[in-house]
């Protein structure tokens, strides 16, 4: 297992210090991956011993390896032609539709041991409760947000897409009230913005949800509710949004079937209007 799947897979609850020295690791490999335990300690103002506890929690026999570990990937994904070179590499004899096809009904069945239907249903009624769901997702992350928009439109919901960096976030995020749902996707690493967006909605009130897949474990703030999956092989860089979207359609679903009621006299309305427009 790889560093983020060691994050993602362990039972152990992290503390704010392992949180912080996780952050430092991820979000400059570069430099934190070459310092030594009480080094990495020193730079951060933790306990020396903080990174050997840690790595001791991931299962590793101490920081020395889990900073191997880190450096190992690093240099094995220096950039995405690597990655992509990685992920054909496995492939024998052409056979890239059937390889994708295993690929991905691997993934899909281990959606399932890492999101539950309880979790799925949380999410439904979450959304359902919402007065307005702000939608913020970035990169590869916005394909699947844009689905997921277009499908709570026609439920009938106020939906509003936290598009753009920076300020073009803020200031659709102005009028964010309790009472209101920030959903956020993010894939990969921790989006621009994520932070003082989950922050924002702590203070107003409002409840969070994350998508997410192996990064999940590492975002900061904590979501009121984080629906995370590996979404391929670790290390690839073909990391299929079939994952995210089996969510996202499992939500949609659990929604329909848990609100019946308040849903499908919308989507009668909708069948109508698009009738008028035609």
């Amino acid at each position: 297992m790889d560093f983020l799947e060691r994050l993602t897979g362990t039972a152990v609850k992290l503390t704010a210090t392992d949180q912080k020295i996780i952050r430092a690791l991820l979000d400059h490999r570069d430099e934190t991956m070459f310092l030594s335990g009480p080094q990495l300690a020193e730079r951060l103002a933790v306990h020396e011993a903080a990174a050997t506890r840690l790595a001791q929690k991931l299962g590793y026999k101490g920081y020395p390896e889990l900073r191997a570990q880190l450096q190992r990937e690093a240099m094995a994904g220096q950039d995405a032609a690597n990655r992509m070179r990685r992920s054909v590499s496995q492939v024998q004899g052409g056979g890239y539709l059937a390889d994708l096809i295993a690929t991905e009904m691997t993934a899909l069945e281990n959606l399932q041991r890492c999101v539950s239907q309880e979790e799925i249903d949380q999410a439904a009624d979450a959304i359902v409760a919402a007065k307005r769901i702000f939608l913020f997702a970035q990169g590869h992350a916005q394909s699947v947000a844009s689905f997921l928009h277009r499908r709570l439109d026609r439920f009938g919901m106020t939906t509003i897409a936290l598009t753009g960096r920076g300020r073009d976030v803020a200031e659709r995020l102005v009028g964010l009230r309790s009472g209101d749902l920030v959903l956020a996707l993010a894939f990969r690493k921790q989006p621009q913005g994520y932070a003082p967006l989950m922050e924002h909605a702590r203070e107003i009130g409002a409840a969070s949800i994350v998508i997410s897949d192996l990064v999940g474990a590492t975002l900061e703030p904590r979501a009121d509710l984080m629906l995370a999956a590996p979404r391929g092989r670790s290390g690839s860089e073909f990391q299929t949004p079939t994952v995210p979207l089996a969510i996202v359609n499992a939500i949609l679903l659990t929604i329909a079937g848990r609100h019946e009621r308040k849903i499908m006299p919308n989507l009668e309305r909708l069948s109508s209007l698009f009738e008028s427009f035609e």
